[in-house]
């Protein structure tokens, strides 16, 4: 590793110290890897890139599982490679396997402060302004010019969910391309536009309740039950729901009872035990 400040070696000694205390000034990511993994060198190669890159804008600690296994079981780290996302003292986020390499710049720019483009920044003081219409256009016509920055359709989402418009949202991000819906900002609000407009035109719950009485794993009724839970706040219910269509239905709809769950636990305290045990559940899944 570099000997840089800004990327370090994680011990059981260190490990509050690096990571959760410089987490409430700024970003830090835990990786962990370890020499064997193939794949986990790659990430690794990529982070210490990034941590080069970004200059110190996010503190990069790397985790040796053969070397730190206490810390590896402190943290349910079960698959390599792995990492993690603290933030303001805690966990907020954490992601296995290796991820599309245009992603991870997209995770940090997540909380890592950053500067709006301009046309954003013009955008954001019309709507601010009570002229969304124009921000729309302005975004709109950007997206155009400018078809790889998801920044901005995701924007656009966002000012048409404040107006109500949660449909038109909706269909904006579901018109992307299939690599762009995956990306980091556009999956998690796409994923819960889903749930909202599925609420809004799922059958009544006793109907999707009678259904799934004549066949426990219909993939529709099941998904649109857990969408009307969640949107009527009962989370257990919605996650037991969302984990029946993962593990019965993996490609459900390209995935979305995953999706959905990921999303719903990144809003959550990363400590709280339903979260984990939701969190574990999917790991079982995806390894």
């Amino acid at each position: 590793m570099s000997d840089a400040a800004y990327i370090l070696e994680g011990t059981v000694d260190n490990f509050d110290r690096l990571v959760v205390e410089n987490s409430k000034r700024g970003l830090v990511i835990v990786d962990f890897w370890a020499p064997w993994v193939g794949p986990s060198l790659k990430q690794r190669e990529i982070f210490v890139d990034l941590a080069k890159r970004y200059q110190g804008r996010f503190l990069l600690v790397s985790i040796n599982t053969d070397e730190q296994k206490p810390l590896a079981e402190r943290f349910a780290v079960r698959s390599l490679p792995s990492f993690k996302l603290f933030h303001q003292g805690e966990m907020v986020a954490e992601f296995h396997g290796v991820q599309p390499e245009a992603d991870y710049s997209r995770i940090i720019d997540e909380y890592v402060q950053r500067q709006p483009d301009p046309v954003s920044r013009e955008a954001i003081v019309a709507w601010q302004a009570g002229d969304p219409e124009k921000a729309l256009q302005l975004l709109a016509e950007a997206v155009v010019a400018d078809p790889e920055n998801l920044a901005l359709p995701a924007l656009m989402s966002k000012i048409l969910m404040r107006q109500q418009r949660t449909r038109d949202a909706h269909a904006l991000l579901s018109s992307l391309p299939e690599q762009a819906r995956d990306a980091v900002e556009v999956r998690n609000l796409l994923a819960h536009l889903d749930i909202i407009v599925t609420a809004e035109d799922a059958d009544p719950p006793t109907t999707l309740m009678q259904r799934l009485q004549a066949d426990p794993k219909d993939a529709d009724s099941l998904y649109q039950l857990a969408a009307v839970r969640l949107v009527g706040d009962d989370l257990e219910a919605a996650l037991k729901l969302l984990l029946e269509v993962a593990r019965s239905h993996p490609g459900y709809r390209n995935g979305i009872a995953r999706k959905a769950m990921r999303a719903v636990l990144d809003q959550l305290d990363a400590g709280d035990e339903q979260v984990a045990h939701y969190r574990r559940e999917l790991y079982r899944l995806d390894y």
